[in-house]
């Protein structure tokens, strides 16, 4: 006959010896469950709180010390019968490293690295640097990015920010100088309920017909990035 040999393992425990059953007490999985339920509950004041003042958005800002996700970004024009949709990825490495990539319908790449910026393209021959006269101001546009990301919204003098408390929060920049709100009337932040220190979308609006939407997704932070993502295209 079968000889079953059982050791006392921990409290509310048996491990079968000689045997490759193993009986545990549904007690312990059940308590291990309401640990991580009540885990979440108590970290949900510090996802919601982040959010409230300029002090908490740049610490949890801080936070970050890299940052990658993909977006779908969305213009509206009266022109259009519907929006022109294009999709691709960000990454982001602090204090200075970033990479915005547009994967459909044109492949393209803007990257930072420190202070240079270098934008490319691909066509049928494959990938060409362009250094033509917009660089200039691609540079200042990947230096409010990054402003936005180390959650500095208000660093640049040319906007008033404003933080827009709510079930989602927002900050709202608007020009302060009228020539400025010709191009720009405001930018809208929508920041994440869910991951304290991230964007959920960004909202340009040039006037009540014409907008720029960008939806973030998959968003994952503080992992390694290589240096070669901020450096090489491909």
């Amino acid at each position: 006959m079968f000889r079953r040999r059982f050791l006392y393992h921990r409290p509310g425990h048996l491990r079968q010896r000689g045997d490759v059953l193993r009986q545990g007490n549904p007690v312990t999985g059940l308590h291990c469950a309401r640990v991580r339920f009540f885990g979440l509950i108590l970290c949900l004041p510090f996802l919601l709180a982040w959010s409230d003042s300029w002090e908490g958005i740049r610490e949890a800002s801080r936070r970050i010390t890299s940052l990658e996700a993909q977006f779908i970004q969305k213009k509206t024009l009266p022109i259009l019968a519907k929006p022109f949709v294009s999709q691709g990825r960000f990454f982001y490495q602090a204090p200075a490293q970033l990479r915005w990539e547009y994967d459909r319908p044109v492949r393209s790449v803007l990257m930072m690295n420190g202070g240079a910026v270098k934008r490319y393209f691909k066509d049928q021959e494959g990938w060409r640097e362009d250094a033509g006269a917009a660089l200039p101001a691609m540079r200042l546009v990947m230096e409010e990015i990054m402003n936005w990301q180390q959650g500095r919204f208000d660093a640049n003098p040319q906007f008033q920010a404003s933080l827009l408390k709510g079930p989602e929060p927002r900050v709202l920049l608007v020009p302060k100088d009228s020539s400025w709100r010709k191009m720009i009337q405001r930018i809208e932040l929508i920041l994440s309920s869910e991951q304290a220190g991230v964007m959920k979308s960004v909202r340009v609006v040039e006037d009540e017909r014409t907008d720029t939407v960008l939806e973030f997704s998959q968003v994952r932070i503080n992992r390694p990035l290589p240096s070669s993502v901020f450096v090489n295209v491909e």
